[in-house]
């Protein structure tokens, strides 16, 4: 469902207060946190969709991946997963599902977490994900709230893996290409929340999926009441990405995207547009938003460095700002 949609639903629900609740969807974070002690919080997430891809255990491990990266997200440790299952059980061989399950079960087993069951529906439709619990300390809570002028933005994987995913029915997408997103789109952001933790001078984090990049750096900058500046050219892409745009591949979700968080943004003159729908771009399993003091760059950059871990500087905060109809991004080369 596009964002604006899910706004229009969700933004007026009658929600009641609970102390408890530390973290819940006011500002469309990446999971719930509950607090449970007075030093623990559980973490709450759920998520799942169609195939991505062709192969039924790679679009398990990518769902897998996708769902888990919630909990990293708020650097949190996911504990229990149930698997969530919608099955064409009289068009599909039983075997397709068994493959998916697999594909999860890697990554499940990959991150630590114990699997203690699942639901499944008969579905015209084939959908799988998860619901994850994680848990963390109170006091090293990350949320997409907290980035402070000066801070820098970083990016720990590539993007352009909605344009890649769009273009597997063309005959112009380039094997190598495919796998490169595939290994992206798979792979745990468990490490890389680990280290970014691990420097406790995080001031607000989050993942980029279907929201695209500057969705979820609008909503970072709503939550934080601060706007920010992304030098375009220095997004890290998928190799051939770009030039898919330019051959007219261009996802619903990736319009949608740009529909409703264009209000948000400011965006240079002289941009290739290519670049500018990038930006916007639907995500899948894509990598952590990390934003940190300027203090602290080297720090992160020679962590990163040396666990062989990639890290991509993107922009950074600009100043505080109370107003939500205010341009917050501005889109620059």
């Amino acid at each position: 469902m596009g964002p604006e949609d899910l706004s229009s639903i969700i933004d007026d629900l009658p929600v009641l207060p609970n102390d408890n609740v530390l973290v819940g969807f006011d500002y469309k974070d990446d999971a719930g946190i509950y607090k449970i002690s007075d030093d623990k919080c559980l973490i709450q997430t759920v998520d799942f969709f169609t195939p991505v891809v062709d192969d039924p255990y790679v679009f398990g491990q990518i769902a897998a991946a996708n769902a888990l990266s919630d909990i990293y997200a708020m650097g949190g440790q996911p504990i229990t997963v149930l698997n969530i299952a919608c099955f064409p059980i009289a068009d599909v061989e039983k075997n397709v599902l068994k493959e998916i399950l697999l594909g999860g079960l890697n990554k499940i087993n990959e991150s630590g977490a114990a699997l203690l069951g699942g639901h499944s529906i008969d579905d015209k439709e084939l959908k799988y994900g998860l619901s994850v619990t994680g848990i963390c300390k109170i006091n090293e809570i990350y949320s997409n709230k907290g980035a402070m002028p000066g801070d820098v933005l970083y990016l720990t994987k590539k993007l352009g893996t909605g344009f890649i995913v769009s273009a597997l029915s063309t005959d112009f997408l380039p094997q190598s290409v495919l796998d490169e997103a595939i290994n992206s789109m798979a792979k745990l952001n468990k490490t890389t929340s680990e280290l970014a933790v691990s420097l406790k001078t995080v001031n607000a984090m989050t993942d980029i999926t279907g929201f695209g990049l500057a969705g979820h750096v609008s909503e970072m900058m709503l939550a934080s009441k601060t706007s920010c500046e992304l030098n375009l050219e220095n997004i890290p892409l998928i190799g051939g990405s770009l030039e898919l745009i330019k051959k007219g591949i261009n996802p619903s979700g990736t319009k949608r995207n740009r529909k409703f968080f264009s209000q948000y943004a400011n965006i240079a003159e002289n941009i290739d547009e290519s670049l500018v729908w990038v930006a916007f771009g639907a995500e899948t399993s894509g990598g952590l938003l990390v934003c940190i003091p300027e203090d602290k760059t080297s720090a992160i950059e020679n962590l990163f460095k040396n666990a062989g871990e990639p890290l991509y500087k993107i922009g950074k905060i600009l100043d505080k700002t109370e107003n939500k109809t205010e341009k917050i991004i501005n889109l620059v080369k």
